[in-house]
């Protein structure tokens, strides 16, 4: 471990830190301790191969001497340490792993690489930030040419790095150390999985698992069909609750609603704004004190929820009906939950083993294994047995064909 001075400043250090630099004090002492291997780390690992010291542009040297420490390089190795529940040794293999595959695959070169408009144009792009500052891409996966778009996977994987990698230096890693993405599935059919679909996930959520590790605070999967839901709810029984908790699932009717919780109609692309906007409007009232437009007596207006904790019939767009001066109802029963939106709180990422870790990268295709809602509720009458959970090293790590018998996981990127 680090010495007592090193851990002295290191703590001293977070009195100063931002919103994304705040740690445990044991947290803190393994950040020291991995800054204090990292030089002879990467020394020994550039004598075999080209490897860089910088990561999503933090020079991870930096502070290093006598001089000021960079709390961004404590925000950087911590994503490795979490992805490898706190063991040092194994998060300095990830990181310099992490920075061998950025050499040779060349991520500098890349960033100034072009690719087709006409190919990639409408599959994603990054656009604007959720109220907390953070980066959202965008992923749609509807209406695709298959062959075209991951026909080619060098190609494509170069192209979804590129895209990950623009959000990624968006971040200060002072206050924002993540990022938003939002998977649409709007027009997405049973057979929409095929096998160039099936190779590209695999692919992606492998690249994105190995040397991502911690990006994401949030996944949307937004205008998602019935049969998706389902089996969202099927795989979610063998996902760990701070997995799930990261998700939020919406279908086409309250898909716009749920995009409001977390983020600003006016940072939305123009598909989400109109229908965002208007589910954001609050309800109207009547000018003669504080009653509500449906006519129950007033209340305090509930402490406010995170878009994840929201309840379901939260999620649907409020009315602009006035209130009619009758006399009063009867105390309305509680609303249901609403059956076609099933949201999962957002939580820190997943810092577990390996298949999980997947969990945070789901990838195309209208049956991705991972997303996952809450998983459905028994009936209370002569509950069916429940099959004993997988151990997280045992979960499949492919996404799951509909028309297929096996069901595989792919930790939302394509």
């Amino acid at each position: 471990m680090a010495d007592t001075a090193d851990v002295t400043a290191a703590v001293a250090a977070l009195a100063l830190a931002g919103k994304a630099q705040q740690f445990s004090e044991d947290e803190a002492k393994r950040i020291a301790a991995l800054r204090e291997m990292l030089p002879a780390a990467l020394e020994a690992a550039a004598s075999e191969e080209p490897v860089g010291a910088s990561l999503w542009g933090v020079d991870l040297l930096s502070g290093g001497g006598s001089g000021e420490r960079d709390l961004r390089v404590d925000v950087v190795l911590a994503k490795f340490l979490r992805a490898r529940n706190g063991d040092m040794e194994q998060a300095l293999a990830m990181l310099i792993k992490t920075l061998q595959w950025r050499a040779s695959f060349d991520i500098d070169g890349l960033m100034d690489e072009a690719f087709p408009e006409d190919v990639f144009g409408s599959v994603g792009f990054v656009f604007g930030r959720d109220k907390e500052g953070r980066p959202v891409t965008y992923n749609f996966y509807g209406g695709l040419d298959n062959k075209m778009v991951f026909g080619d996977l060098d190609r494509f994987l170069r192209w979804r790095v590129q895209l990950h990698e623009r959000g990624m230096r968006s971040l200060d890693f002072v206050d924002v150390a993540d990022m938003v993405q939002v998977h649409d599935y709007a027009g997405v059919g049973l057979l929409s999985y095929d096998g160039y679909a099936r190779a590209a996930s695999k692919a992606t959520v492998q690249l994105m698992s190995d040397h991502y590790p911690e990006t994401l605070a949030t996944k949307f999967f937004v205008n998602v069909p019935g049969w998706g839901e389902t089996i969202f709810n099927l795989i979610g029984r063998w996902l760990s609750e701070e997995t799930k908790r990261k998700f939020v699932v919406a279908s086409s009717s309250t898909a716009a609603a749920a995009l409001a919780q977390r983020i600003d109609p006016d940072s939305l692309p123009d598909k989400f704004r109109p229908a965002a906007a208007a589910a954001a409007e609050p309800t109207k009232t009547v000018e003669e004190g504080p009653t509500r437009t449906d006519g129950d007596s007033a209340q305090s207006p509930p402490s406010p929820q995170p878009a994840h904790l929201a309840a379901a019939e939260e999620l649907v767009p409020p009315t602009d009906a006035p209130a009619e001066p009758a006399e009063p109802a009867e105390p309305a029963e509680p609303a249901e939950p609403c059956p076609d939106t099933i949201t999962a709180a957002p939580a820190e990422d997943l810092p577990a083993a390996e298949p999980e870790a997947e969990a945070e990268h789901a990838e195309p295709g209208p049956d991705t294994a991972t997303a996952t809602a809450a998983p459905t509720e028994q009936p209370e009458e002569q509950p069916a047995e429940q099959p004993a959970k997988q151990p997280a090293e045992d979960l499949p790590t492919e996404p799951v064909a509909i028309d297929e018998p096996s069901t595989k996981e792919a930790q939302s990127q394509a």
